[in-house]
């Protein structure tokens, strides 16, 4: 064997051991996601609504598009609302809700935010307008009794968002 031979085998050995360290990294993390895919079941409903313009065609006045997974005790929730711009022939997404519930022991959270584009500036990005947290949950040692509390918060003059009412109320099934 001469020495440039052995020179060759060498690179070819380490890269077709990298390779191969490779391929089998890649089916794994392509089997994890497949994994995870699985977990969630999800469905997207679309709803649009037409009117006529002011030349008497057809033209789509709103869509909302929904999104719905569950994965083990939580569902997701996302709905948005997209109208047409004013300036161009195509929509725009306006507002987004998203709604998580999780379910506990001894009852379920709901957290709801709504995000909206400022009006006065509609180039700028989406601003949460809005969050509640909602939790109900069993009161003492009655399996009949719960206990309901809703938090609101919304900005503040910073952009902060602060608690602005809270409620509770004590409801017997």
């Amino acid at each position: 064997m001469e020495r440039g031979e052995s020179s060759i085998r060498r690179p070819t050995r380490r890269l077709i051991r990298q390779c191969g360290v490779m391929a089998v990294w890649s089916c794994i993390v392509l089997a994890a996601t497949t994994a995870m895919a699985q977990q969630s079941v999800g469905t997207v409903t679309e709803a649009v609504t037409t009117g006529r313009d002011l030349n008497g065609r057809d033209a789509v006045s709103e869509k909302v598009v929904t999104h719905r997974a569950r994965a083990n005790d939580e569902e997701r929730t996302v709905i948005e609302t997209y109208l047409p711009l004013e300036y161009a022939d195509r929509l725009a997404l306006k507002r987004r809700v998203s709604r998580i519930t999780t379910v506990t022991q001894d009852g379920s959270q709901t957290i709801e935010e709504t995000e909206e584009r400022n009006p006065a500036s509609p180039s700028e990005p989406l601003r949460a307008v809005q969050r509640s947290v909602a939790t109900l949950r069993r009161s003492g040692t009655g399996s009949d009794s719960y206990v309901s509390e809703r938090q609101i918060f919304e900005p503040d003059g910073n952009g902060r968002l602060v608690l602005v009412r809270k409620q509770s109320e004590q409801t017997s099934r």
